[in-house]
């Protein structure tokens, strides 16, 4: 069951990579690292928060899709041009989450999800940093699980519906968008199981994990 399921994920991301390396990576340059470009999404965060204070939901909106687009875009970059670095692995889920969490802040906790969900944030940017601390005494960092890029698919696809919800005043859109962020809570479970798995039961297999 165990060798299935990670086949499943290494050909969806297989599936994934050469997709995006085909309509995507192969206009970008070699010149360009992985690493790069999950600086860019570092950078748009504040952008995002800023338009969204401003109440330019539109731009907001683009904005965060680009910000979101780039985890897809560095990932595969790194697997397919072979430049999968410790130092990625560490700095791209922290730019997920504060990218996530940024615009949860502006959201507010009106939500209870909201507040669940800024809390299990801070366990996880946590979690990291003590990933990085265990990392030098059992192994290298391990990259992000098929459930945690799952869990960041439906967080994007949250947020992205409540910004267009605010921008058209549509109120079924920020109930559907409540729904996957309760949803993408439980993939942030399963997540850290995994990581916990990984990492403690089996800490030799942590260095060679194929991360999705």
């Amino acid at each position: 069951m165990k060798l299935k399921k990670l086949k499943l994920g290494f050909n969806l991301q297989k599936a994934i990579d050469g997709i995006i390396d085909k309509w995507i990576l192969r206009y970008i340059p070699n010149t360009v690292r992985p690493n790069q470009v999950t600086v860019i999404r570092f950078i748009l965060i504040p952008i995002v928060y800023w338009l969204l204070i401003k109440g330019w939901f539109g731009l907001a909106l683009f904005t965060f899709f680009i910000a979101a687009s780039t985890d897809f875009v560095d990932g595969a970059m790194a697997r397919t041009r072979n430049q999968i670095t410790d130092i990625g692995k560490i700095i791209d889920p922290v730019a997920d989450k504060l990218l996530i969490m940024t615009v949860l802040l502006y959201i507010g906790f009106d939500y209870f999800i909201v507040k669940v969900f800024v809390i299990v944030i801070i366990l996880e940017l946590a979690g990291i940093l003590l990933s990085i601390i265990f990392s030098k005494a059992n192994g290298r960092p391990i990259g992000a699980n098929l459930y945690g890029k799952i869990k960041m698919i439906l967080q994007s696809f949250s947020v992205g519906l409540f910004i267009l919800g605010i921008l058209i005043n549509d109120l079924f859109l920020v109930v559907i968008s409540e729904d996957l962020l309760f949803l993408a809570l439980l993939f942030a479970l399963f997540s850290a199981i995994e990581n916990l798995r990984v990492r403690i039961w089996h800490p030799k297999k942590g260095d060679i994990k194929i991360s999705f």
